[in-house]
């Protein structure tokens, strides 16, 4: 079962998706950038939604701590120019 939840209160944090099956992370971000974690605990996700501040929780207990990778999102023409230019990446921290 998928799993999602919007941050409205967020600036940094706009969207956080958990695949329980395959233990992926979605999460996007205020300035458009999308990124998966892989492998991460359900237990995170959880944590990260009832976070008093969902950027913090994601700093101190999701970034540099599992596997992640850029996911490179179509943006719409009107889209901001420049914006979506980083390149993909994978990482392990």
């Amino acid at each position: 079962m998928v799993k999602r939840k919007d941050f409205r209160k967020s600036s940094t944090i706009h969207a956080a998706e958990y695949d329980g099956a395959h233990k992926t992370l979605h999460i996007t971000f205020a300035d458009g950038s999308c990124f998966t974690y892989f492998e991460v605990p359900g237990r995170e996700y959880e944590g990260l939604v009832k976070a008093a501040s969902v950027a913090e929780y994601f700093k101190k207990r999701i970034r540099d701590k599992y596997m992640c990778e850029e996911r490179i999102v179509r943006r719409s023409p009107r889209a901001k120019k420049n914006a979506g230019t980083r390149k993909s990446r994978r990482t392990l921290h």
